[in-house]
């Protein structure tokens, strides 16, 4: 199958990116993951208007100054996320994988593919904007979005008083 995807300057994309197996091991690596965000930020020009992580995907949109970079921006995400995990994690990612993924340098740490949305206009906006603030509760990871920290919804709602 032939997926053909659209660059198109001055867009916003939502993407979504999957751990292999989804394999729950982003928050347990958090900062692996913040790590290989800052990297990318230095590699290339893109904003994060909106995120969030789950134990086993991530869901953001971002606007790059090149609509070619968003592939290129999650790839570099996806290594660098790699390079920073322990070694007995990315040995164990490589040890789930096929002979011919392993011979295509797949880490079995993330899906191959990744799913990509262009936002087209305000509503498209909006919409988008409320599935990734709510899907926490979605996964059923918290009943209150106050208490979900792993996403950039999580300061503008503010956290709850105890």
């Amino acid at each position: 199958m032939e997926y053909r995807r659209f660059f198109l300057n001055n867009y916003s994309y939502f993407l979504t990116v999957v751990t292999h197996r989804r394999k729950p091991i982003l928050i347990e690596h958090i900062e692996s993951l913040r790590t290989a965000f800052r990297l990318s930020k230095t590699k290339y020009s893109y904003s994060i208007d909106a995120i969030v992580i789950l134990p086993d995907h991530f869901h953001m949109v971002i606007t790059p100054q090149k609509a070619t970079d968003y592939p290129k921006i999650i790839a570099y995400i996806k290594r660098s996320f790699i390079y920073g995990l322990p070694n007995e994690i990315r040995q164990e990612g490589k040890s789930e994988i096929s002979s011919y993924k392993y011979h295509r340098r797949h880490g079995g740490i993330w899906q191959e593919r990744f799913y990509e949305h262009t936002i087209r206009d305000e509503e498209d906006w909006q919409y988008t904007m409320e599935y990734i603030k709510h899907n926490p509760i979605r996964h059923n990871l918290v009943e209150d979005l106050t208490d979900w920290k792993y996403s950039s919804f999580h300061k503008i709602i503010g956290t709850k008083k105890r």
